[in-house]
């Protein structure tokens, strides 16, 4: 297909793309001597136990303490369990390093890959990365950040792929996951992303799990055109995995193989096309494809409810998206999942709101109900109805610690007529610990 991604060339009435022209722009191979720092030429540290905005339980050290060379091609970053006060005088329990190329070498577009094994256990929090180079200017999120890699610990198989950016960052970026077949701590994988004008693909072992583009961040900005420095970090601890249990051991080490950059010679950028296709976005909002009817039996993917707006197709306790990437102009909460197959859920949930999604049953016949649900803590109650008579089990949704942390929950069975309803999807009331319902994912259809 001819578009602003990719260099295309039009002949006669077909369309050709030209396939990528990859050119080495950055490689570290760490060669040398066991015990070396990694080359203070190209990598500057990032030190202290500030917490990096995510209440890290690290204070991350320079020199060859914590991140260092293992005389056999590799690069360690090691996470040490041990008392550590660094510079800014703030003491830690955990020891362990980050680096980053922001002072050596930056890059606009490309292919960004790192050869790594992963370490393991609850609290470890490896990350393969980038900022947007202006950091310093415009700070965090507008700079824009590239998660090539995030990896949880207790999530042996599970790697994530995110962009921050402003009104899309913290709780509510653009993230997908994909699940591999082994645990990533069991040997090498190449992680990488691709990135374009107006998209960004991410790899593990060259399959694409995710792609990004302007459209999924509403009337935001898309703030991926600017050069961007590269960072490799292993956190202890933070918002996102908690903290190390009596099951995890220390040290634990992020391996690196390699850590290299390509550009593409074959790119051509539509300045234009880009310009006008950015001012429609902010104008009228990211074009959005109903998926619906959905089949039953199948899934119900929650974040695509129904067309036709506030009181028709939901009800929505606050009039904005607090979400704000994924169908911006209407009032349901809509954020990103983090879970694999799922960019989106619905969340920031209250009593008495709801939604409705067109259903269409060729066969009639009993169904077990499953509801996909997350929460960080204890949720409130939900119930389901289809063409306005309540079917299976008001559920409550369990605290599955944390508000990507999905869980499936079976509430019971229903029974459906052949032919086309309207599900809807009621919140009836809030968890006194989380003044919510939970997040939700998906409502599943299983034939009995």
């Amino acid at each position: 297909m001819l578009t602003s991604l990719l260099l295309a060339m039009s002949i006669t009435d077909n369309e050709l793309t030209i396939k990528p022209n990859w050119v080495l722009t950055f490689s570290q191979e760490f060669d040398g001597k066991v015990g070396t720092a990694p080359d203070r030429k190209v990598w500057s540290r990032d030190t202290g136990g500030g917490g990096f905005g995510n209440n890290e339980l690290q204070s991350c050290t320079d020199g060859n303490k914590n991140s260092f060379l293992d005389g056999k091609g590799n690069l360690i970053l090691e996470a040490r369990k041990e008392k550590t006060t660094g510079e800014d005088n703030v003491t830690k329990d955990y020891s362990s390093a980050r680096l980053k190329t922001s002072a050596t070498f930056t890059q606009t577009y490309g292919r960004i890959e790192a050869r790594m094994k992963m370490p393991k256990g609850k609290g470890i929090w490896p990350a393969f990365w980038m900022l947007g180079a202006d950091i310093g200017e415009v700070s965090w999120p507008k700079c824009g950040e590239i998660d090539i890699m995030e990896f949880l610990g207790h999530e042996t198989g599970t790697v994530h792929g995110t962009i921050h950016g402003p009104g899309y960052s913290g709780g509510s970026p653009v993230s997908a996951a994909f699940v591999a077949d082994k645990p990533l701590s069991d040997g090498f994988h190449v992680y990488a992303v691709e990135w374009e004008p107006e998209q960004i693909r991410w790899y593990l072992d060259d399959k694409v799990y995710h792609t990004a583009t302007p459209n999924d961040i509403g009337t935001n900005d898309w703030v991926y055109n600017k050069p961007f420095f590269i960072i490799l970090n292993l956190a202890v601890g933070g918002n996102w995995p908690g903290s190390p249990d009596d099951k995890t051991t220390f040290p634990q080490q992020l391996v690196v193989d390699y850590v290299r950059a390509y550009k593409d010679e074959n790119l051509k950028i539509d300045h234009e096309g880009i310009r006008q296709r950015t001012a429609n976005r902010k104008l009228n909002g990211p074009t959005y494809n109903w998926p619906g009817p959905f089949q039953i039996p199948g899934t119900v993917t929650l974040a695509d409810y129904n067309k036709g707006g506030a009181e028709v197709a939901y009800h929505d306790s606050d009039p904005q998206n607090n979400g704000g990437q994924f169908r911006a102009k209407e009032g349901v909460d809509v954020g990103a999942s983090g879970a694999p197959g799922a960019r989106f859920s619905v969340g920031w949930t209250k009593a008495g709101e709801w939604l409705t999604y067109d259903i269409k049953v060729p066969t009639a016949g009993t169904f077990k109900l499953q509801a996909k649900v997350a929460s960080e803590g204890p949720g409130g109650i939900f119930y389901l109805e289809v063409d306005g008579k309540r079917i299976g089990d008001e559920s409550t949704v369990p605290d599955t610690g944390g508000w990507t942390n999905w869980r499936t929950i079976d509430f019971g069975t229903a029974t459906l007529s052949a032919g086309a309803h309207v599900l809807k999807l009621k919140m009836a009331k809030d968890s006194e610990k989380t003044g919510s319902i939970g997040n939700m994912l998906s409502i599943q259809f299983l034939k009995q």
